[in-house]
């Protein structure tokens, strides 16, 4: 695979001619635990729902990247006294194998080669589980278990069909650089390209000017292109004054505050998030000949937080290039335009 990858993460009922427009042409798709009792046995009505959305993204002529099984992911609700909580749940049937365990990482391997024979023709890449160096989606996986996850399921997928592209992504903080350094240089690691998340000015400080030294970087640490696996700046939102923030460093969840920890310009507006797509989309293409894509989180924006369930908490409501009714906003024609410079 040899074209620049331009994806985003979608609803399957997103406006693809929009997408197309926008120079969009992969959608990255999550796909659950395929299997109801043993592996090869039945397989489950969720996955058998991805299956069919995978295939009708290719009848109208998207690509699809495919994520692997998270081990499991986390929420946020409030205890007792208010104070919002972390309820992290595994995605893995208990018959699966203990968490972290031997035989868990052979199941793992074992469904990552069903994937990529089951979706053959249907999945052309592949990112495993998701962001393993943050709490929210390792749990109670230590970096070292969420490595061996990693190692174990690009094995099984490119065992089962060596033309998929196959890698990890992190949410690149502190740990991630255990990761990379762990599975990099590991032999025989079957990783075909290195992957990051970033939300600069957002989840993060910083703005547009750290993407391309962090390309350039992760680049000369792994010897593997880059991919941009999420991306993006919400255009909504407070910013949590230094009290607040002093809170959630020290650990209490942004969706204690509903505000953002960091913000960049003028603030979460969607003025704003126009102009950082259209400055990082600059940013990408000076690295060029590092860069394998970049996938924008996301397409849409959502009706409720998915981290704590409310409509009042901007912090994953409002990140998408389109509305809820996919009626553009000031960021799609920044990010098309961005794209058409970008591939010209």
């Amino acid at each position: 695979m040899n074209d620049f990858v331009i994806g985003t993460s979608a609803f399957s009922d997103a406006h693809v001619e929009l997408m197309k427009e926008a120079g969009i042409g992969w959608v990255r798709q999550d796909f659950p635990f395929p299997f109801v009792d043993r592996v090869g046995g039945e397989l489950s009505t969720p996955y058998r729902k991805a299956r069919e959305v995978a295939q009708s993204w290719g009848a109208r002529g998207l690509n699809v990247m495919g994520v692997t099984p998270l081990p499991g992911s986390g929420g946020y609700k409030p205890d007792d006294a208010g104070r919002m909580v972390l309820h992290w749940h595994s995605a893995f049937p208990d018959w699966a194998g203990a968490l972290g365990s031997d035989a868990y990482l052979r199941t793992y391997r074992e469904v990552c080669a069903f994937l990529a024979g089951d979706l053959h023709g249907v999945v052309q890449m592949w990112q495993i589980a998701n962001e393993l160096d943050i709490e929210l989606f390792a749990g109670p996986l230590n970096p070292r278990q969420g490595a061996g996850l990693i190692l174990h399921g690009a094995q099984g997928l490119k065992n089962a069909d060596p033309s998929l592209m196959v890698g990890p992504n992190t949410a690149g903080g502190g740990a991630a650089y255990y990761l990379y350094g762990h599975l990099y240089a590991s032999p025989n690691n079957h990783l075909d390209y290195c992957g990051v998340d970033g939300y600069y000015g957002s989840w993060a400080a910083g703005g547009p000017e750290n993407w391309a030294p962090r390309i350039a970087e992760l680049f000369t640490l792994t010897q593997k292109p880059v991919l941009v696996n999420e991306w993006g700046f919400a255009s909504k939102g407070e910013v949590m004054n230094e009290d607040e923030l002093r809170q959630n460093r020290a650990g209490l969840s942004a969706c204690q505050f509903r505000k953002w920890p960091a913000t960049w310009d003028g603030g979460h507006t969607p003025e704003v998030q126009a102009e950082f797509v259209r400055r990082v989309i600059e940013g990408f293409a000076s690295q060029r000949e590092h860069l394998m894509g970049m996938f924008f989180y996301r397409w849409e924006d959502q009706e409720r937080c998915w981290q704590c369930g409310s409509p009042d908490c901007p912090l994953e409501i409002a990140w998408g290039l389109v509305s809820v009714d996919n009626t553009p906003k000031p960021a799609y024609h920044a990010f098309r335009d961005g794209v058409r410079r970008l591939m010209g």
